[in-house]
């Protein structure tokens, strides 16, 4: 909410060049990399930092040590999931603001409430961003029978359940939809469906 389509390309764009860096180095990078200013230019910008990260990330092994926020696992490949997931999530940004909204193959959006459960919601609650679920949740994608524990950090059973293709369970996690969607199959209780539409599981 709040942002032009400029000002996502211009995000993305940023962090493309940030995680190309930190890749190239294995360091942790505290620089920004503002895109330009007219908007004419944000196109051939953010080709320009695409095209560096996907270099760079050819370029080095993947099981390298890296710095990567958070924990574990501290390799290049956390940047390169990491990356093709911010692209996958502010793509359909994209589309749904220009009236497009695309889809994502099954496997991407697996990856992609993999890293929710097991990064960043975590992290979000250590960083006192979000205070978690009262109780954990399983989360079942329909189109793929793969399964996930979101708040199990709780230490005990899921009392709630919520199914649906992996592609709208992905959009779910990052706010992009809720459990109103008719793809989304909720059971369990209501207080629970509340926390689930108001809590923040991603940056």
């Amino acid at each position: 909410p709040g942002w032009s389509v400029a000002d996502l390309v211009d995000h993305h764009g940023e962090v493309l060049r940030w995680a190309a860096r930190i890749v190239d180095s294995g360091e942790r990078i505290d620089e920004e990399f503002r895109g330009p200013s007219d908007v004419t230019e944000l196109a051939d910008w953010y080709a320009a930092g695409a095209q560096e990260f996907i270099s760079v990330a050819r370029s080095v092994d993947r099981d390298r040590a890296c710095w990567t926020f958070g924990g574990p696992p501290g390799k290049t490949w956390f940047w390169i999931r990491r990356q093709a997931l911010e692209a996958a999530i502010h793509r359909w940004d994209a589309g749904f603001a220009t009236g497009r909204p695309g889809g994502f193959p099954t496997g991407v959006a697996s990856a992609g409430i993999t890293e929710v459960v097991d990064d960043f919601f975590p992290r979000q609650i250590a960083l006192q961003r979000s205070t978690g679920l009262s109780a954990a949740v399983a989360l079942h994608a329909t189109d793929s029978d793969e399964g996930w524990i979101l708040g199990r950090e709780r230490g005990a059973d899921p009392v709630a359940v919520v199914k649906g293709p992996a592609a709208v369970l992905f959009l779910l996690l990052w706010r992009r939809t809720n459990l109103d969607d008719h793809r989304v199959e909720y059971s369990g209780p209501a207080e629970l469906a509340h926390e689930i539409r108001t809590t923040r599981f991603a940056p």
